[in-house]
């Protein structure tokens, strides 16, 4: 039990790095919270930093959700225990709690898109790959990562339910709870959805 409840922490401190604030340090000498929407995540790094400093988030923030399913989950299955065979879910969930309350930044971090998106291929690639499909799609036509975003997480819970059924459960319940979880996150972006003030992709505001 010792090494799950170790894994599951482990998992929350990865997906808490800050990789957003820390490529903005690093690339512009500026503080990501203070640009743009003020979020630390990729859509907004790559409006204000531009295209390499927001691909380099995009990538460091799926890796935070890919790590831990694949990689640290392992140390939680050494030893088997009540936690063993849902140690993949958690680690990958608390890796998501991790980028959305990260203890780095007094518990405010980013939406959870993008290292749910890790945790999605980590886990069911297959999955993962349909729900980044309809992300894609979504922006390309309607512009608005927001809702790109929520229809990600969304089409991921359906795309497991069809293709697995419920003898994946417990991923069916995480992929639920990660879908609440990024709702809530986006709730200003439903609001300014609503009043037609929400900021479409590829719009920039460069510092």
């Amino acid at each position: 039990m010792i090494l799950a409840l170790s894994a599951i922490i482990l998992s929350y401190l990865m997906g808490a790095v800050p990789v957003g604030l820390i490529v903005s340090k690093l690339f512009r000498g500026v503080d990501i919270r203070e640009h743009g929407s003020g979020n630390i995540g990729f859509a907004n790094s790559l409006r204000v930093l531009g295209v390499l400093p927001g691909v380099i988030v995009l990538l460091g923030d799926v890796a935070k959700g890919v790590i831990p399913v694949l990689f640290i989950s392992r140390l939680g299955a050494i030893q088997t225990n009540a936690l063993t065979p849902y140690i993949q879910e958690l680690c990958g969930g608390f890796a998501i709690i991790g980028h959305i309350w990260t203890v780095f930044l007094k518990f405010r971090g980013g939406k959870g898109v993008t290292t749910s998106l890790g945790v999605f291929l980590g886990v069911y690639p297959l999955a993962g790959l349909i729900s980044l499909g309809v992300w894609i799609v979504a922006v390309g036509i309607i512009r608005y990562v927001s809702v790109g975003s929520i229809l990600l997480c969304i089409s991921f819970c359906l795309v497991v339910f069809i293709i697995y059924g419920p003898r994946v459960w417990s991923m069916g319940i995480m992929g639920l709870i990660v879908t609440v979880m990024v709702i809530y996150r986006h709730k200003g972006n439903i609001q300014r959805l609503i009043a037609g003030e929400e900021r479409r992709f590829g719009h920039s505001e460069p510092v």
